[in-house]
């Protein structure tokens, strides 16, 4: 099993010694990817450690909470897939970016993933096809995976646009609260659709993407 990519969800978590955190905010009702042509609809109540206005870090996605979290760290230069929360022990991460062959230390060459279930071998053994979880309007290849201090992290993985593009939406939370926030994983995963940017280039069917932003 490919053991980097298993970095894909938040830090949102359990740090000592961070510097000054700064509040959480409401969860906007939508997230637009305009360059990778994701649209995800955000369910009310969920919280955000929104990126800082000095970021200039890569975009590769989001977090929202499912609790809210005491504080947020920023990360001026990090991934915007991942974000520093205090006191939060349910996330959803979403995570998406060209699905293109990588390289490192770990793992060495990972070449570009011919499928959904490829994909998904990069994150553990056993791949299942859901019947429960759909990424656009399809059952999701899922891996769930058991970490320490009793917490469990759900994977959906999909490709999209033609195989050009890779998603990757990540539930991490208790097991004491894994059956409720499984509802909301799937209520996320199901109403994230794809768009076409305007200056999009090729036959695209997808609709155009509305109005939003990169939080």
């Amino acid at each position: 099993m490919k053991t980097s990519f298993l970095l894909i969800a938040a830090a949102a978590g359990f740090f000592q010694g961070q510097p000054a955190s700064r509040p959480p905010k409401a969860a906007p009702s939508v997230y637009v990817a305009t360059k990778f042509g994701l649209v995800m609809p955000v369910p009310p109540g969920l919280s955000i450690c929104p990126l800082p206005k000095n970021w200039t870090g890569v975009e590769d996605g989001t977090v929202v909470f499912l609790r809210r979290p005491t504080g947020c760290v920023d990360q001026p230069d990090g991934d915007s897939s991942s974000r520093v929360a205090l006191g939060s022990a349910s996330s959803i991460t979403l995570r998406y970016r060209a699905n293109s062959g990588r390289s490192n230390q770990l793992d060495g060459d990972i070449p570009a993933a011919k499928n959904s279930i490829d994909l998904a071998s990069q994150f553990c053994a056993q791949p299942e096809i859901s019947a429960r979880f759909k990424l656009f309007g399809q059952p999701a290849v899922t891996c769930q995976l058991n970490m320490p201090s009793d917490k469990v992290r759900v994977v959906l993985l999909a490709l999209y646009d033609g195989g050009s593009k890779l998603l990757l939406v990540s539930l991490v939370t208790t097991q004491e609260r894994l059956a409720a926030d499984e509802r909301v994983l799937e209520k996320v995963a199901a109403t994230i659709t794809t768009c076409a940017a305007p200056d999009a280039k090729g036959s695209s069917s997808a609709p155009p993407c509305p109005k939003g932003n990169v939080w």
